[in-house]
């Protein structure tokens, strides 16, 4: 009996072709390099054949197929799915398969910030991303974190300063807008971008498996680049007035601390929710222009009358403007009391927002 192979057989350095195949001696220890063998074992025999090392089959012994070994010999045996194959090259690893079994969230979740945390990369590349998208194709390109706020302030400088004519505690106008606008960009950037997330990214949300808070908090993180921007122009600005901050200074990281934990509030509230109901992404330029006005942005918290404070202070955008004031210009006369209102207001609504967005992501690949 006679065998002919007509393929390429290729090794794991080298690739040659098997001639016809005959079963005289001389022909069979080209292959072999040893005695003439029988022909029951007239079969080639490719050693350390790139297939066999990274298929997860076993080789087959038939004579066009590329054997670790003669198709009788013990080496060869058709080993189960957790047994280990061995090759001319070395030893394989175990053809075992990793099980994961992925449960439903049944009562109330926990927080997931030890997830996330352990997802930080994860949240790094959609923050790289979403800044990467958001200045992709502008003429500008970053430099519009600098134009909004001032041209925000240039108008407000007009209209409220001057025209209008409201006060501001003694602080240079602008500067005093200034200081409102910095914190209160990154609130409506980070509640803004977060609301749409979830609702973009729908391919993820039903093809990949990961912690969904890390969509939100990317954006968030993305969003401290112009934080850091408009901070560095607030500087300038103060430099440019004179005006250099004492040990008030030391509030700033309180007011920082607030400003993140508001806007990190709205985010979870609102991105859950717009999953499920797109009527939120609509109604939110109009909550954000509403709360402008509610914030003592174009002016000073000292106008609103102290039996409203403790209504006033359950928006913690107020504290935040106030602290910030307070901080880099000196201004403590907008500090009331009713701060720890706006701190409560942020920490429970950061914990039941929180919870809030764990327990309805198992929705979230449903809806979207």
């Amino acid at each position: 009996m006679r065998w002919s192979v007509s393929a390429s057989i290729r090794a794991s350095n080298s690739c040659f072709r098997v001639p016809r195949w005959n079963s005289s001696a001389r022909e069979d220890s080209r292959f072999r390099g040893s005695a003439p063998a029988s022909r029951s074992h007239a079969a080639p025999r490719c050693i350390g054949s790139r297939w066999a090392r990274e298929s997860n089959r076993p080789a087959m012994s038939s004579p066009n197929s590329c054997a670790t070994s003669p198709p009788d010999t013990p080496e060869t045996e058709m080993h189960s799915a957790d047994a280990t194959s061995t090759s001319g090259a070395g030893r394989l690893a175990s053809t075992d398969p990793t099980i994961t079994v992925i449960k439903p969230i049944t009562g109330w979740p926990t927080l997931g910030l030890r997830e996330l945390w352990r997802h930080r990369e994860l949240v790094w590349v959609f923050a790289t991303r979403d800044v990467r998208v958001r200045y992709k194709q502008r003429v500008v390109g970053m430099g519009w974190a600098i134009l909004q706020p001032l041209l925000t302030m240039a108008i407000f400088s007009v209209l409220f300063g001057r025209m209008m004519k409201v006060p501001s505690n003694g602080v240079p106008y602008p500067l005093f807008a200034l200081c409102g606008l910095v914190a209160w960009t990154y609130f409506v950037h980070g509640t803004t971008k977060s609301t749409i997330i979830l609702a973009n990214n729908r391919d993820l949300l039903t093809k990949v498996r990961f912690p969904r808070l890390a969509l939100p908090f990317g954006t968030l993180v993305g969003g401290l680049v112009d934080f850091v921007i408009g901070f560095g122009l607030l500087l300038i600005a103060l430099a440019w007035f004179g005006v250099s901050p004492g040990w008030n200074l030391l509030a700033l990281p309180a007011a920082v601390g607030l400003l993140i934990m508001t806007t990190v509030t709205s985010s979870l509230w609102l991105s859950a929710t717009n999953v499920r109901h797109r009527d939120v992404e609509n109604a939110l330029p109009f909550f954000t222009q509403v709360l402008l006005f509610l914030s003592p942005i174009a002016y000073p918290a000292t106008l609103v009358p102290d039996a409203w404070r403790w209504l006033y202070a359950v928006n913690p955008m107020s504290t935040v403007i106030s602290v910030f004031r307070f901080a880099l210009l000196g201004d403590d006369a907008a500090l009331h009391p009713a701060w720890f209102v706006s701190v409560a207001v942020a920490i429970l609504g950061c914990w039941s927002g929180l919870l809030y967005f764990r327990r309805q992501e198992d929705r979230f690949a449903d809806a979207v």
